[in-house]
Order: structure tokens, then sequence, then C-alpha cells
């Protein structure tokens, strides 16, 4: 079942809802590897330790220089389908990497979540060796978590720029970027849903939930497309602000 829009926020804030978890351990640089060692796929001290590297990652990072830096590149861009993945392009430069983390990025969140075909996975495993080559050496769970912020942007980030630029066309609008961006992700957010598991003494609507119970959430509904509660995404200022800094140039060129 997917809960109505109070309990999916309800459910967010509940510590007895928890992430499915992602086994830990596998050969290192590779897939399992990366989901056993990210934020995303843990829960309690775990997960805490891990929000602490990403969220320090994200600390010395300015989403007003991101925006600027989106921008730029933007108008330097080699084509039009290049310009949704460029917030990876600049997030993996002010991450410390050393050349384009795109191809990689992108076939690592591919497979991010589990389920996918071998042939996507054998990508996601070499994307995921490329991307600990070309970010700077440190202690690997610390790489892992910069790698997560990598992909958390990837797909998210580019489907928020198409909508945007969708529903300006559709609208023939001249709304100010940051007003469009908040309109797409109020009527067409890029994430719409999310998953938790019940655990002891899990309730809902006042009746219990027995444990290990998938419970699937509409974010789009709940109007929590950065997520809500205990685990908001820690990165949604700067997602936003590489967004919009390359809608800034893609609807400059568009009105012009």
């Amino acid at each position: 079942m997917t809960t109505p829009t109070p309990d999916a926020r309800a459910v967010l804030r509940d510590p007895r809802f928890l992430v499915p978890e992602a086994p830990a351990g596998g050969a290192p640089e590779t897939m399992r590897w990366l989901r056993g060692a990210v934020a995303r796929f843990s829960n309690g001290e775990v997960h805490a330790r891990r929000r602490a590297l990403a969220e320090g990652e994200l600390g010395r990072l300015d989403p007003h220089r991101l925006r600027e830096s989106a921008r730029i590149l933007t108008r330097h861009a080699a084509s039009p389908d290049a310009a949704p993945y460029i917030p990876v392009a600049v997030l993996g430069t002010a991450l410390g990497a050393h050349a384009d983390v795109v191809p990689a990025t992108r076939a690592v969140a591919a497979a991010y979540r589990p389920g996918a075909a071998p042939e996507v996975m054998a990508r996601a495993d070499e994307g995921v060796r490329t991307l600990v080559g070309l970010l700077p050496d440190d202690e690997p769970e610390r790489v892992a978590n910069r790698i997560g912020l990598l992909v958390q942007t990837c797909d998210a980030t580019a489907a928020l720029i198409v909508s945007a630029l969708e529903a300006g066309a559709r609208q023939q609008t001249t709304l100010p970027t940051d007003e469009l961006v908040a309109e797409t992700l109020r009527l067409a957010p890029p994430v719409r849903g999310t998953q938790r598991v019940a655990a002891a003494g899990a309730a809902l609507h006042g009746r219990s939930v027995p444990e290990g119970t998938d419970v699937p959430l509409d974010l789009a509904s709940a109007d929590a497309p950065f997520g809500h509660g205990i685990r908001p995404c820690p990165g949604s200022r700067h997602a936003l602000a590489l967004a919009c800094g390359v809608l800034d140039v893609l609807l400059e060129e568009t009105n012009s």
C-alpha cells in the first residue's frame, strides 16, 4: 500500500520505520561495496556516522558558487543533451575529482537500487572503480559517501532540469528560475517515492505493523521532494543551486 499524504510525512518522522539496508561487504570498489558503505542504505549509528561524512563534504561547498559554476559550464556545454548532467560535473569538481565524473556516475546511478540487470551491474561496477580513481584518495567509507553524493545528484537534478524546461515551454512562462523550479518540484517532483521497512513496535493509524513490512511512501503527494523528518536530503540547497544554475542559462537562451 502507499500511505496517504499525512501518513507519509508521519512515517518519515518515525524512527520505527527504517530504510531497507544493503548488506555490508562485497569486493572493494564494486556496487555491492558502495551500497554497503553509504548513508543512503544504512540506519542507526552507522547512518549517523556516514551522514556526517556527507554533511561535512557539503558543508564546505557554497551553493552560490556552485550555481555560478553551473552557469559557466552550461554556457560552454558541448550540446544541449549534456546540460542536465552539468550538476554532476560541477559537484565532481567541487569534491576534488581530477577528471569528468559524469559517465561513471550515470553508470552507477543506473544500478544504485537493487535489481539491476547483470550487464547494467557490470557497467556500474566499472563506474565505481572509475570514480574511486577520480576522487581524492581517502578512507574508503569517506570516498564511498562522496560517490553517494554524486549518484544522488545525478538523475534527480537531470530530471528536475528537464521537467522545468518542459513546464516553462508549455506555459510560455517568464517566471524567475527559482520560482519555476519550486513550481516544478510541487507539480512534477523528480523523486516521487521512497520506501521504509517497519521495525519492532511500528504502528500506522494506531494499528501495529508487523516487523519487516515494506511501506512504500508517496513523496509527491506528501509535498516532500527532498524527504522529510529524520533523514531529509542533506544536499537540497546544493542540488537546487546546481539545477538553477543550469536553468538560468537555458531559460535565458530560450527566451532570448
